[in-house]
């Protein structure tokens, strides 16, 4: 015969492992309803981080500022957002115009040439 407690506990463990009959779905669909919200969010969210680390002067359209209240102001219809990424963000050539890219010294024709210079036989002096 089994004692009270062990009947409250099979009972409970009973109870839990039921199924909720006006829950038919295993959870998983239940989530994807989220996920539309979720992706909005995650594109405001970015839209806004990149809009507040872009330069003022390489932002296009209107100024900064201005920027921000589209993108908080409009983000939950996804207007402000994509507003930004088509026309306020700068593009990637002119992100990148006047700054140099780093490149290997093996491909470097700079640092190649002053390789060439210190091998020079013609030249005098101590060698490092």
């Amino acid at each position: 015969m089994r004692s009270s407690i062990e009947h409250a506990l099979g009972w409970t463990r009973h109870r839990v492992a039921v199924s909720d009959p006006k829950r038919s779905d295993s959870g998983g669909a239940s989530m994807l309803r989220y996920l539309p919200f979720l992706l909005i969010l995650a594109l405001w969210i970015y839209a806004f981080i990149d809009c507040l680390n872009t330069p003022e002067n390489e932002v296009r359209g209107l100024p900064k500022l201005a920027w921000v209240f589209v993108i908080l102001l409009f983000g939950e219809v996804l207007v402000g957002p994509v507003a930004w990424l088509v026309a306020g963000r700068p593009r990637r050539a002119a992100a990148t115009g006047g700054q140099r890219r780093w490149v290997a010294p093996d491909d470097n024709p700079e640092f190649l040439r002053s390789l060439k210079r210190d091998d020079d036989p013609g030249r005098e002096g101590p060698r490092g």
